[in-house]
């Protein structure tokens, strides 16, 4: 079972069962009474119109088996509620039947003003159904007892209804004496929401005559009422009537905008009786604006609602609307149908201004098909029709009827003004009002805010002078910051060589004096203990023959070798180790915490990466290069300042070098040891005698030591 079918299921045994009780209980409880209603209005909420209907009917049969209604007066206030609900929701019928029952137990239990009101309800009812005679005979018993009883606001009330059916009835003499008394009444009473309801009645009248511009200044002052007093519903309404206007001078377009806005207003506010009749308007200047399909189902929509619900007034209105529609769409045949229906009914309730709308359309149908002489005949009784409304002899009453109602309207714009004036006065003197209390108090508050003044000013100042502090503190925390990082890059670039990434000569001697210390101290503690790898050893390594290179391939292509031999170095030494960028195409390479034995081992290592390295110049050519080493520890004697100890150490590895050089290159020569003792008669070499060593210990990558050239032999 769905899940709203299950609800409504359910709903209607608690209703069902309350009925019983309400049956079994001489003296029905409020709560039981007030069920039915509950019931009832969640139904027609919801759009169950017909399960609405059925509760109702059920709940009729029960009271009337019961007798419940003899004796108290719940259950008819309680038939009165849904009787009102149903007729919101233009289910006219069965809210008939809730009020009869309504009136029999207020009559009973002599219920004047109840009575009056349910009878009020009863003529609105009949109105909407067509029953006009019947709706006249309720509302004249009800504006009776609203007399007798002095309530004037009902009495009112009911007088526009009365002039309501006139209006449907074509009394438009009648209608219009009766809504100036109206008017006056709700004028007094400083209704004016039933003022904005009675000023767009006498504009649904001027409409029927054809007055126009008469029927939009009453459409006006109707909606300024319902804007003024806020009421939606009100507004929505005449907004529709005002889109019928439009509609009727063949302003389509504006028509077809204002009954859209209009209806979608009615739909936000629930207004279901208003609903079906801006749908039949709308539909009409649809089809006429070229919407055929959305514009015809809108006004067979309407039709149906006015069938089911039994809306005569809704019905020819739908009928005329379809009428009309079909001319437009030159489908005469239908036209004549709508047309043939809506004369019959009007006929039947002696409704002549509807018979000559209705035949006028026959008319202009049967002319278009070429039946001129059904055209004529009907024609001929139009023509009798008109006479007979102009030969009423009431158009001189009309006109001064309206006159009058000119001056009562004239009278309640004076009364809006006037009203809105004296709000305006009361907006002025709340306004003064407000303004005396604010300087009073601003006076006040000034006097006390004086005398903390001084304390509340030093609190500021020291707040904002903590804020400066911490402001300008963070300001120059930042500063620093900046500073650090651009100091850190400018060491970097100025410590890097920028071709090979490597350090550069500015690093070294930045670098160099600690690693000596450190050495040195090492050196002097390592004695008498097992602790190595505490000596510095220094590499100078030179790309042999780089300028050939240069001259062959270009100095772009030594860039590329000299970054891809520095890649080699990387990859030969370690990552603690110094790699500098002497200059040009020599290297100097200083190892820390290192053994001084290991200087041949390293030595070779690069070497070999070097001589095994195919060096990429460009996509389609390679060479291969090689090295020249000389190298030695780092001091090779004990010197007491750094300078004299680099400057002794540089010498050193530049004229190893340079003897590698001379002695055929792609090799390696180097001191190992300056501090060995004189062994025998071994003579020095001349390395010792040019540095003055007492007798070093030299290793080499060449066969043996006389196999060197030294420099200055």
């Amino acid at each position: 079972m769905p899940r709203q079918s299950a609800r409504r299921f359910a709903t209607s045994i608690v209703t069902v069962s309350l009925l019983f009780a309400l049956v079994g209980f001489s003296s029905p409880t409020k709560a039981v009474s007030n069920a039915l209603t509950q019931t009832v209005q969640e139904f027609v909420q919801s759009g169950a119109f017909e399960e609405a209907e059925r509760q109702t009917l059920l709940a009729i049969e029960q009271a009337h088996q019961s007798g419940v209604l003899s004796v108290s007066t719940l259950s008819a206030n309680t038939f009165f509620e849904v009787g009102v609900l149903l007729q919101s929701a233009s289910r006219f019928n069965v809210a008939n039947d809730a009020l009869y029952v309504a009136l029999d137990g207020f009559t009973r239990h002599g219920q004047l003003i109840d009575m009056a009101k349910t009878l009020h309800h009863l003529g609105t009812a009949q109105r909407f159904l067509g029953n006009y005679e019947q709706s006249i005979g309720y509302l004249r018993r009800a504006q009776s007892i609203a007399q007798t009883q002095g309530v004037l606001p009902l009495n009112a009330t009911i007088q526009m209804e009365i002039g309501l059916v006139q209006k449907e009835q074509g009394q438009v003499q009648a209608a219009l004496y009766t809504l100036k008394k109206a008017l006056s009444l709700f004028r007094v009473q400083h209704d004016d929401k039933s003022t904005g309801q009675g000023l767009a009645t006498i504009g649904d009248i001027y409409a029927t005559l054809n007055q126009f511009s008469e029927a939009n200044t009453y459409y006006q002052d109707a909606l300024q009422i319902a804007k003024t007093s806020d009421d939606k519903p009100l507004t929505a309404q005449i907004l529709g009537k005002i889109g019928a206007l439009l509609l009727l001078k063949g302003d389509i377009e504006e028509a077809s905008e204002a009954l859209k806005y209009a209806l979608t207003l009615l739909k936000e506010n629930g207004e279901t009786s208003e609903i079906s009749t801006t749908q039949a308007w709308l539909g009409e200047a649809l089809v006429k604006t070229g919407d055929t399909e959305q514009g015809l189902m809108l006004l067979e929509e309407s039709l149906a609602v006015a069938k089911s619900t039994g809306q005569q007034k809704l019905l020819q209105q739908s009928r005329l609307a379809l009428a009309n529609a079909m001319m437009s769409l030159q489908q005469f045949d239908d036209a004549l149908a709508y047309a043939k229906n809506g004369t019959i009914e009007a006929r039947r309730r002696g409704d002549l201004r509807s018979q000559l709308n209705f035949l006028s359309i026959q008319v202009k149908a049967l002319a278009a098909k070429g039946e001129f002489k059904r055209a004529l005949d009907i024609q001929s009784v139009l023509q009798n029709i008109r006479e007979e409304v102009l030969s009423s002899g009431s158009e001189v009453a009309i006109a001064q009827l309206q006159a009058e109602i000119e001056i009562e309207r004239q009278a309640q714009s004076i009364q809006v003004l006037q009203k809105t004036k004296q709000l305006a006065l009361a907006e002025a003197e709340q306004l003064n009002l407000r303004t005396t209390l604010f300087w009073s108090t601003l006076i006040a508050g000034l006097l006390t805010l004086f005398l903390i003044w001084s304390r509340y000013t030093q609190r500021q100042q020291t707040i904002r002078l903590r804020r400066e502090v911490k402001q300008r503190t963070k300001e120059l925390e930042q500063k620093n910051s900046e500073l650090q990082t651009a100091y850190k890059t400018l060491e970097q670039v100025s410590l890097h060589d920028s071709l090979t990434g490597l350090y550069n000569r500015h690093y070294l001697e930045s670098q160099l004096p600690g690693e000596l210390k450190r050495s040195s101290h090492a050196n002097k503690h390592q004695q008498g203990h097992s602790e190595r790898n505490q000596d510095l050893l220094c590499f100078l390594i030179d790309i042999d023959h780089f300028k050939r290179i240069n001259d062959e391939h270009g100095h772009l292509a030594g860039d590329k070798v000299l970054s891809q031999f520095a890649d080699v170095l990387r990859e030969v030494f370690r990552q603690t180790d110094l790699l500098i960028r002497w200059g040009g195409e020599e290297f100097l390479v200083i190892c820390r915490h290192s053994m001084r034995d290991d200087l041949p081992q390293l030595a070779e290592r690069c070497r070999a990466a070097v001589s095994d390295k195919v060096f990429h110049i460009d996509d389609t050519r390679s060479l291969r290069v090689t090295c020249s080493i000389g190298f030695s520890i780092l001091p090779p004697v004990e010197h007491v300042s750094f300078e004299e100890s680099w400057k002794s150490t540089f010498s050193v590895v530049d004229y190893c070098l340079y003897a590698t050089k001379m002695s055929g290159r792609n090799g390696w020569i180097g001191v190992i040891d300056t501090n060995k003792a004189l062994i025998g008669d071994v003579q020095q070499t001349p390395l010792d005698k040019k540095f003055h060593f007492k007798q070093s210990y030299i290793s080499t990558s060449f066969n043996t030591l006389s196999s060197i050239n030294w420099p200055d032999e």
